[in-house]
């Protein structure tokens, strides 16, 4: 019994061994910041048992990265935005829900697509006695269900008169099969435990986005199975852009045709109007980029469509009858003049902020969402 109780014991020191140096890597990559897993950056959230997280009323921090540095404050309604008072008569108030690519964390909350759009309404309405606020409803990590009970339980009461449900074709599709069992409408406590692999799936992915150790034992795994010549399997955002998807994406589909019709009820009953925006993939602008998604999709004997998933959501979405703006035009003009995504991350550098809050502020206008310009004075 005795070389049992010895191999145990070493067993024991090897995984306490292994987890000091796991928490010292940890502790260290967390202190040189740089990242969403840094301490500063996750004190912006907190859990919600209806929505799963979202932004923590009140918490400001300031985030930096080797590419940017900026101020985020969330104020006591748990939006990046400033304070929502009682709506004057004269207000008119537009609520853009989405993710991370809304929030935008990358650029100072002035520079973001809301604030610029909501500038450009006042001023172009400026002789029609309206007065805008646009409201930055974005969450980090929202898909389509999120995004659905974040409305439902926290903005609807900021009493909009035009939600715009942005959608994310490069993920969306994952996203909302993993928070599929939230649509229930009751919180995970009251319905008993969402199904084990659902809940498995969604708490793998938290742990490996919270842990700078985790993302960077991620990417070698994957580039050691590229090096030992196994077959790739297709990065799970990408399989929406497949000439041939899976039956998940259109699984996918239904879910965040469910989310955006459940959201437009909830609109309707407030007599707020409501229309979708489309936010391509990084590689749907960057030509480099596209070759690169390319030809790892192939290496998995796949076709990549560049813009496929887009097509797919235009298609899904088509019989709600909601007016649609697809960015992706905007954002291929504008990156002919300058880089419209940031070097390390998939999200909107101030110039392509520009480009979609110009876009918006059109559509909005040609969609009879807002006045015209000219109808305005």
């Amino acid at each position: 019994m005795r070389p049992r109780v010895v191999l145990k014991s070493r067993w024991f020191v090897i995984a306490a061994i292994v987890a000091c140096e796991f928490a010292t890597f940890e502790i260290a990559l967390r202190l040189a910041g740089g990242s969403e897993a840094a301490p500063e950056f996750q004190r912006l959230f907190m859990t919600d048992p209806r929505i799963g997280h979202r932004l923590r009323p009140g918490a400001q921090t300031r985030f930096r990265t080797s590419e940017y540095e900026t101020t985020i404050s969330i104020n006591g309604q748990g939006v990046r935005d400033a304070e929502i008072g009682p709506k004057a008569l004269n207000e008119r108030r537009i609520l853009v829900l989405g993710d991370s690519l809304v929030m935008a964390v990358q650029v100072e909350s002035s520079q973001t697509f809301c604030k610029l759009l909501e500038a450009r309404l006042n001023a172009t309405h400026s002789g029609g006695g309206l007065h805008y606020r646009v409201i930055n409803a974005g969450v980090q990590g929202y898909g389509p269900v999120e995004k659905y009970l974040f409305y439902n339980y926290v903005a609807r009461a900021f009493d909009p008169d035009v939600v715009l449900i942005g959608l994310y074709p490069g993920n969306d599709v994952m996203q909302a099969r993993a928070s599929a069992y939230r649509l229930a409408g009751v919180p995970a406590s009251e319905s008993g435990v969402a199904p084990a692999a659902e809940t498995i799936g969604v708490w793998a992915r938290r742990l490996v986005r919270r842990s700078m150790v985790l993302q960077i034992v991620r990417l070698r795994v994957l580039t050691l199975v590229g090096h030992f010549g196994r077959t790739p399997d297709v990065y799970p955002p990408l399989r929406a852009y497949l000439q041939q998807p899976p039956p998940e994406v259109d699984e996918g589909l239904g879910l965040i045709r469910e989310s955006v019709s459940r959201m437009t009820a909830v609109a309707s009953a407030q007599h707020a109007k409501t229309a979708l925006v489309l936010f391509p993939a990084r590689f749907q602008v960057d030509d480099d980029d596209f070759r690169y998604q390319e030809k790892g999709v192939a290496e998995a004997g796949q076709t990549l469509l560049r813009d496929g998933a887009t097509e797919r959501f235009k298609t899904t979405l088509s019989d709600l009858k909601l007016p649609t703006l697809d960015t992706l035009p905007a954002l291929r003009e504008a990156s002919r003049g300058g880089d419209v995504y940031f070097t390390d991350t998939a999200h909107f550098t101030p110039r392509g902020h520009e480009a979609i809050a110009e876009a918006l502020r059109v559509f909005l206008e040609s969609a009879g969402l807002v006045p015209s310009a000219e109808g305005a004075r």
